[in-house]
């Protein structure tokens, strides 16, 4: 999945459409459609408020895995219950997790 693709999934999973995106982010419809289509580069400034806004990691949107402590597991058992499935949706399953993982950690490095 790329960065487009991550702002996309994250700004459809808060029920957002690209208008309402912009206005939260103080830039023009187009400029979140390009940042969708990986036409443009989030800056600095806006990955941290895309981060914040969405309650994950700047690694997240960026496409790098969020590493836990390993007193943290997660889904260990769907291995199994995914080799039925077809590829999209295993696909789909992981990225979740890898959402869930980017929240915890954005979670718990605020404790800190």
């Amino acid at each position: 999945m790329t960065t487009g693709q991550r702002i996309a999934y994250l700004r459809k999973r808060n029920s957002m459409t690209q208008p309402m995106l912009a206005e939260k982010m103080n830039v023009s419809q187009s400029t979140v459609t390009s940042w969708e289509t990986d036409r443009r580069n989030v800056g600095n400034e806006d990955l941290v408020k895309l981060a914040d806004l969405f309650h994950v990691t700047t690694d997240y949107i960026l496409g790098h895995n969020v590493k836990l402590d390993e007193n943290v597991t997660v889904a260990a058992h769907l291995d199994g219950e995914l080799k039925d499935m077809d590829a999209e949706t295993q696909q789909e399953i992981h990225e979740y997790i890898e959402f869930k993982k980017a929240q915890y950690a954005k979670k718990h490095s605020q404790k800190d």
